[in-house]
């Protein structure tokens, strides 16, 4: 058996075929007793959609392969191909479909790559579009400009712990050098208590904007760290970052996605997780709600001056 062929083999039946069996399944996440130690709580998670396992217990996850290497005892990927293949044959397991190669990522064609401060009139114009306050773009975002085809383009740069850039501008999103969160201290001595959460950097900026009006509907009174994930795929590098923290405010989007994300969150740190996307449930992700409470001021009628008639005669 190759890697190939063992990763296509779905989790959820191989665990059953070992007598593992969820304790609860919600939205294509299985739930089991984790089958590498003892446990009274469910905390090992099967993302059937994916394909892919995680024990919050031991912090790690990941295909059939790195689990066999948990359950088989052992670092050979030799000897864990070959139990898996002996007992696949034993018992039939059902294959799952496969992602075909990843298509090559259009920043590798990217040339002269160069960030600089935040400056350019149409990307600020940008971020106005979106409701972001500009000074505060200008203090978490600068600006790339790279040649792609012999032609040159520039976006927004917001920086990751890895030293790579999530890039945006209206017509193009993607990432260059590595894909990381980003993690910004209310302090830089040492982590507070509290940390907000957010998928995206434009949720991160559209929170600030709303705190700087003094908007108590969603934002926080007390003084928090954030974390951006940048990405649902940062999931595993946030949840080891999150551990420090006594409250953790998930502002995510108010989708099937978002609320996985949060589930998956919670079913690690508990009681400490609040959903605040229940804040903003009509909107479906917090820069909505920010656009949106902004176009309902602006189409407000002013208030009206009752203006009172003067009386004859007195002078006024």
């Amino acid at each position: 058996m190759t890697i190939a062929e063992a990763k296509q083999l779905r989790i959820v039946d191989y665990l059953a075929s070992l007598g593992y069996h969820p304790q609860s399944v919600t939205s294509k996440q299985y739930w089991y007793l984790s089958p590498l130690r003892n446990e009274r709580t469910p905390s090992f998670k099967v993302n059937d959609r994916l394909n892919e396992w995680y024990d919050f217990g031991a912090a790690t996850g990941g295909d059939l392969v790195e689990l066999g290497k948990h359950l088989y005892r052992t670092d050979s990927v030799s000897e864990v191909l070959a139990y898996i293949g002996k007992h696949e044959n034993a018992i039939p397991i059902q294959r799952v479909r496969i992602p075909g190669t990843t298509p090559r990522p259009v920043e590798a064609d990217m040339k002269d790559v160069l960030i600089v401060p935040l400056q350019h009139h149409a990307l600020l114009s940008y971020l106005h579009s979106r409701g972001i306050d500009g000074d505060i773009g200008r203090m978490f975002c600068r600006e790339v400009h790279y040649e792609l085809r012999q032609r040159r383009y520039f976006a927004l740069a917001f920086g990751n712990v890895a030293g790579g850039y999530e890039v945006r501008n209206p017509y193009y999103k993607g990432c260059i050098r590595c894909k990381d969160i980003s993690v910004i201290r209310h302090s830089h001595s040492e982590a507070q208590n509290r940390v907000c959460v957010f998928e995206g950097f434009m949720d991160f900026l559209s929170y600030l904007t709303l705190k700087q009006t003094g908007d108590d509907t969603v934002c926080i009174g007390a003084p928090c760290d954030y974390l951006v994930m940048n990405s649902v795929n940062n999931l595993k590098k946030a949840l080891e970052h999150l551990q420090v923290y006594e409250e953790i405010h998930c502002y995510r989007d108010n989708d099937l996605a978002g609320q996985e994300t949060e589930e998956t969150i919670a079913g690690m740190y508990g009681k400490r997780v609040h959903n605040e996307a229940l804040r903003y449930h009509e909107y479906k992700d917090l820069n909505d709600y920010l656009r949106g409470i902004r176009q309902k001021l602006a189409v407000s009628p002013p208030p009206r001056t009752i203006v009172k008639p003067k009386k004859k005669g007195l002078g006024l």
